[in-house]
């Protein structure tokens, strides 16, 4: 049976409100049906991806449908995290657990809560440049190897703290092919703990479904610093 097109003035000035209403105010359904950038930390995909920085990483999502997503990472040395996300109307939210090392020994297991927050969902205009705000809660558990200390100075073998961080995640397209991102984040938490960590890059997406990048990252916390030039490939499903 053919059923004819609604082309009545209303059925089309409808139709166009609804779309025009939708682009305004950036809803979430809107945005789960346009394509996200493969850099967008808001994505929720299913992905692979290795990348290295003095050691090797693999690294993975599961998407389960359009708003959850299970994240993963593990390195050569053991270096891990695991966490999930789950995509709200105006952020982005995650759970993460993961353990890191530093240059000074400090092993530091973490525990954190938070997300991104793009600013165009509180209806922020900024160009081609796309803003997100990193916002969150951790609990940190650091260890120094007992036998780089001496217990008769008084240092303490395990250094903990409960902190909150805020930042801004950048995101801007150079061209079709080129992506350019930057990251600043603040920590500020209990026991005199405090950190800040800086990083940026460029991506090179050769397929729509295939990522090439290069990063940098610097780390200066009461736990020690990290520095780090890591090379990445990641292939979206």
């Amino acid at each position: 049976m053919h059923v004819p097109a609604v082309t009545n003035r209303h059925g089309r000035a409808g139709l166009r409100a609804g779309l025009a209403a939708c682009l305004a105010f950036a809803s979430p359904v809107c945005a789960q049906t346009a394509e996200k950038s493969a850099d967008d930390p808001t994505k929720i995909a299913t992905k692979a991806g290795v990348a290295y920085s003095d050691e090797f990483f693999v690294s993975g999502s599961l998407a389960i449908g359009p708003k959850f997503k299970f994240n993963g990472r593990v390195s050569e040395s053991g270096l891990w995290s695991i966490g999930a996300s789950y995509l709200f109307p105006i952020a982005i939210l995650t759970f993460s657990a993961g353990k890191n090392e530093f240059d000074s020994g400090v092993e530091q297991t973490r525990f954190s809560i938070g997300g991104f927050a793009p600013l165009s969902q509180l209806g922020v205009k900024t160009g081609e440049w796309r803003f997100f705000i990193p916002f969150g809660y951790t609990y940190t558990d650091g260890h120094l190897p007992v036998n780089d200390i001496d217990q008769g100075d008084g240092f303490p073998v395990g250094l903990s703290s409960n902190s909150g961080y805020v930042g801004l995640f950048m995101m801007r397209p150079l061209s079709e092919k080129f992506t350019l991102t930057g990251v600043a984040n603040f920590t500020k938490g209990t026991n005199d703990f405090s950190g800040i960590a800086l990083g940026g890059g460029v991506s090179y997406h050769f397929t729509k479904d295939d990522t090439l990048g290069v990063s940098a990252s610097y780390i200066d916390n009461s736990f020690g610093q990290d520095e780090k030039l890591r090379i990445f490939y990641r292939h979206e499903f």
